[in-house]
């Protein structure tokens, strides 16, 4: 089908300030100051984000067995878990009770090529890859075939950075697609087959650092460690970098009615408008600012790489490491700015989120909703041992008494934060 540009095409907005960002009463962009934090760490916990913890029990039988690398997103009333057995499953929010699978993997015209796929919260629909090259299959909650997405945009020959997908509305999606050599980082609006417009986030094509296919496997690697429970993809050569991207962590984050956006080397958080990114918060790094002309030298790590943003009426959660080229070196640390004080706290990941609200384990969010809910999965070994090492506990919250239930083959358990 052929591709249509309608709109302003190639706006370009990159720092252009708009009287629409959140501003201090003397005018100043809103600043999170995360230097000050990082240097003066202290303990997170979860009453400084959050006022009930709620843990659901996934139901456990042949028909919904959980495999590996299980990934979560969270709808209105369902739980959606995606793993890389193939398998995407429906679980009732509130009672965990399996609900039903979708999607599929074949060679059928309704068929994916994989499960693990990403939630449209406001159409409610899941988008797998397809069969079909270049098309990506939707399905709806309730296991109801939509259609073929075609992908609008085409990587450049050659190229391996990904294209990253979110939502715009119940129609419109938004693309993050990385700086080629010859086009800058950009985000663009597409409706069906067409682009209604198209920006960049800076100003700056990547020229020589853009990679490429055919790069000597030993220059590539896959971090895990220090990374924030994220796997990202490095491409290092001779000191110098040409890629860091993540196969689960999105630059995008939704919160009520707005979409924001955080791009790699980048100190400011966007809203996303259509007509372009309007700043909306300033990071202060201080001195662990890594500046964009040094954003691909290995001995420039020692600034801070932002990893996870997530956000609700209180609070924004996020994450960032230090040392992302070194892997004996690198540590993932969790943020949290209080929206109404503007404090921020700092401590280290492997900590996590004091579990002052349900006295049990330390909560490490993993994905968010519009609606500022929070969750993570916990596995039923993880539950099984902290009951046995603490055999003294009593008193403890009725949802988290009835995990003195799960067994070590049971499915995980899910965790939703408000």
């Amino acid at each position: 089908m052929e591709r249509k540009l309608l709109g302003g095409v190639f706006l370009f907005l990159g720092l252009l300030a708009s009287c629409s960002g959140r501003q201090t009463e003397t005018g100043e962009l809103e600043t999170i100051r995360l230097a000050t934090a990082f240097e003066n760490q202290t303990e997170l916990k979860a009453s400084d984000c959050f006022s009930q913890v709620h843990y659901v029990t996934l139901e456990t039988s042949d028909s919904c067995l959980i495999g590996n690398d299980p990934l979560i997103q969270i709808a209105s009333d369902r739980i959606i878990v995606m793993t890389s057995h193939q398998q995407c499953f429906a679980f009732d929010k509130q009672t965990g009770k399996f609900l039903h699978s979708i999607g599929h993997v074949g060679d059928d015209p309704e068929a994916c090529r994989e499960m693990y796929g990403w939630l449209n919260g406001s159409a409610e629909q899941l988008y797998f890859p397809s069969i079909d090259y270049r098309k990506m299959t939707v399905y709806d909650l309730d296991n109801r075939f939509i259609r073929k997405q075609p992908e609008v945009l085409t990587l450049p020959e050659g190229s391996i950075c990904p294209l990253e997908y979110d939502y715009w509305d119940k129609e419109t999606l938004l693309v993050h697609s990385y700086a080629t050599e010859t086009t800058p980082d950009c985000i663009t609006f597409i409706r069906d087959t067409s682009v209604l417009s198209v920006f960049p986030t800076n100003s700056e094509p990547a020229n020589e650092h853009t990679p490429r296919l055919g790069i000597d496997v030993d220059k590539f690697s896959i971090a895990t460690e220090g990374t924030g429970g994220h796997k990202l993809y490095i491409i290092l050569d001779d000191g110098k970098s040409s890629l860091v991207a993540s196969e689960n962590k999105s630059p995008f984050w939704h919160f009520g009615k707005d979409v924001f956006f955080k791009g790699n080397f980048n100190d400011t958080i966007y809203r996303v408008m259509p007509d372009g990114l309007h700043p909306e918060r300033l990071l202060d790094l201080g001195s662990y600012h890594w500046d964009v002309a040094d954003r691909y030298y290995a001995h420039k790590d020692k600034g801070f790489y932002l990893l996870d943003f997530f956000e609700n009426g209180q609070i924004v959660l996020f994450r960032f490491c230090r040392n992302l080229y070194h892997e004996k070196e690198r540590v993932a640390y969790n943020a949290v700015y209080n929206k109404r004080s503007g404090k921020v706290m700092v401590a280290p990941y492997d900590s996590g989120l004091i579990n002052d609200l349900g006295s049990f384990l330390p909560l490490q969010p993993v994905t968010s909703n519009s609606e500022g809910e929070f969750a993570q999965l916990i596995q039923p070994g993880e539950i099984v041992s902290w009951f046995e090492e603490h055999p003294e506990v009593r008193n403890l919250p009725d949802d988290v008494e009835q995990l003195r239930k799960v067994g070590e083959e049971d499915n995980p358990v899910v965790v939703i934060m408000k």
